[in-house]
Formats: C-alpha cells, structure tokens, sequence
C-alpha cells in the first residue's frame, strides 16, 4: 500500500501518500511513534529521529472573520541514526538536529494542508470538529458549507521536536 484514497461526499477526489496520513494523523493527535529522516542542516547528508511520544494541542477560534487554527505538536525522541558531523558531548549538540526536524515537519504538514485545499477542497484533518467544539457561535454560521470557510482559514503549525538521547554509540568500535 503507498496512498489512502481521499473521498469527498461519496467520490473519490484524490490520493495523499502514506507520508501524508502521518501528518494527518499528528495534527488529529493519534501518533504514538514513529520514525523521521531529516537533512542535515550542513550537507547533503540525513539523520533519524524515532519518535517516543507526542501531544497535540489545537486551539480553534475565529479571528477578523477567519477561523483561525494554531495547533502545537510536542514530539521527543532520540537520535537513531547520523550522518551529520556533531559532538554528541556537548550540552547543545542536539540543538541543530531539534531545529532541523522543526523546520521540516512545520514545512511539510503546511504543504500537506495546502494540498487538501487546493486538490481536494476537502476538510480531512478534522479543523472543522475542532472549531465546532471550541467556538460553536462562529462555526454554526458555516453550517454544511464548511469546505468554504476550511479554504480560506488561517492555519498556523508549531512543532517542537525535542531529542532526549541518542541511540548511536559515542565512541564506535573501529574496524581494522
């Protein structure tokens, strides 16, 4: 299996990769772990980062008309794997790896939700849920139209990655 089908009112509208339901899924709070590989800030060259635990928290209210939407995804982790040059003693050594996982996963699940709005003008993160059971008053103005008021939504992600420890040995046997 590489892609979920993407069904709008009892027709298919499109596909989203295997990828993409993981975001989906972290946005809706049910990933419980999982593994990233994430580029380097230097170089061409990867790191993973298993995921342990995660929280997600979506606050919904409407704004200047906009229903607006911040949702804080809270991940820790260790490092599994590198290809980075880092000192691993050093107190700060995993904050290049934490912003790096940051930047791309904020980067990758906005994509995603342009995606859904643009290709399948379709709600399938649940945003709608979120602003009826927070602010009903201005989600009940929406009524079954709110496909429309998901297209034109502010959406604001905060992923905070945190590593915690590293799974790789600090001083590797050398092969000979």
């Amino acid at each position: 299996m590489d892609s979920i089908g993407v069904i709008k009112n009892g027709k298919l509208v499109g596909f989203a990769t295997l990828k993409e339901v993981r975001y989906m899924l972290f946005i809706q709070g049910r990933i419980k772990n999982t593994e990233l590989t994430v580029k380097c800030i230097k170089g061409d060259k990867k790191f993973g980062y298993r995921i342990t635990s995660t929280k997600t928290k979506v606050t919904a209210k409407e704004k200047n008309g906009l229903p607006t939407f911040h949702v804080k995804i809270k991940a820790e982790g260790y490092l599994e794997s590198t290809g980075c040059t880092n000192e691993f003693k050093k107190e700060s050594a995993f904050e290049g790896q934490e912003k790096a996982i940051n930047k791309m996963m904020e980067d990758e699940i906005m994509r995603f939700i342009n995606k859904s709005r643009e290709e399948y003008n379709a709600d399938i993160f649940g945003f709608g849920e979120f602003l009826r059971e927070q602010d009903y008053k201005h989600f009940k103005k929406y009524g079954v139209q709110w496909d429309q008021g998901f297209a034109k939504a502010d959406i604001n992600i905060t992923f905070a990655a945190e590593v915690k420890r590293t799974g790789l040995r600090s001083n590797p046997y050398m092969m000979k």
